[in-house]
């Protein structure tokens, strides 16, 4: 009885942690968003005040108007990224987010292909021998011809693991998304088949394999 409660705690104190990383990071993108919201009505008050509409759609103008200085101010922010000076600087930032949040590459990796966006950034979803058994890893760098290293997701808190060095032979690509192979971990392996159907098959293990 004691171990069972020990196991079930064990289970709750896991899953609030890995449900803390993944919220988290989101969470602050959404808080940032809402500030950068209320900024920019207070710049646009001006404009909107000279303006006889007050609602659109049941939306104040004010609001509307904060909305489209956003957009406007991310896509000249998107095209200043395209210059190589600022794109230095964007990696910079990138490389310190890495180091205060956790999966900060995972996520955006996954972000970007929830959007549709094509990045070099993508980590390949790869299986792991572990001698005993075969475990789902993310690709995260290549050392030389001979050593990569990989990245093992916890359960069910995938953004949680351990960071690995192993030989390339000992490395099976897998072609299912991260956001996928997340899943399998939050899920404690519960609906794969849907995940891994078609995706893997007996020979893939062979020691042979390529």
């Amino acid at each position: 009885m004691k171990k069972l409660i020990n196991d079930l705690l064990g289970f709750i104190k896991t899953t609030l942690i890995g449900g803390f990383l993944l919220i988290v990071p989101f969470g602050v993108l959404i808080f940032l968003f809402g500030k950068a919201l209320v900024i920019f009505r207070t710049l646009v008050s001006p404009i909107s005040n000279q303006i006889p509409i007050e609602h659109i759609g049941g939306i104040t103008l004010n609001r509307i108007l904060a909305f489209l200085l956003l957009l406007f101010l991310c896509f000249v922010a998107g095209l200043l990224a395209k210059s190589q000076r600022i794109n230095k600087r964007k990696n910079w930032l990138e490389q310190k987010l890495q180091s205060i949040i956790p999966g900060y590459s995972l996520i955006k990796g996954m972000t970007e292909t929830l959007a549709g966006l094509e990045s070099d950034k993508l980590n390949e979803v790869v299986l792991v021998d572990m001698e005993e058994a075969w475990q789902i890893g993310f690709l995260m760098d290549r050392i030389d011809e001979n050593i990569s290293t990989v990245f093992l997701p916890g359960a069910p808190s995938p953004l949680s693991g351990e960071v690995i060095l192993i030989k390339n032979e000992r490395l099976r690509k897998i072609d299912i998304s991260e956001a996928n192979a997340m899943k399998i971990s939050k899920k404690l392996g519960q609906d794969s088949q849907k995940i891994l159907q078609g995706k893997i098959h007996v020979g893939i293990f062979d020691k042979d394999d390529d």
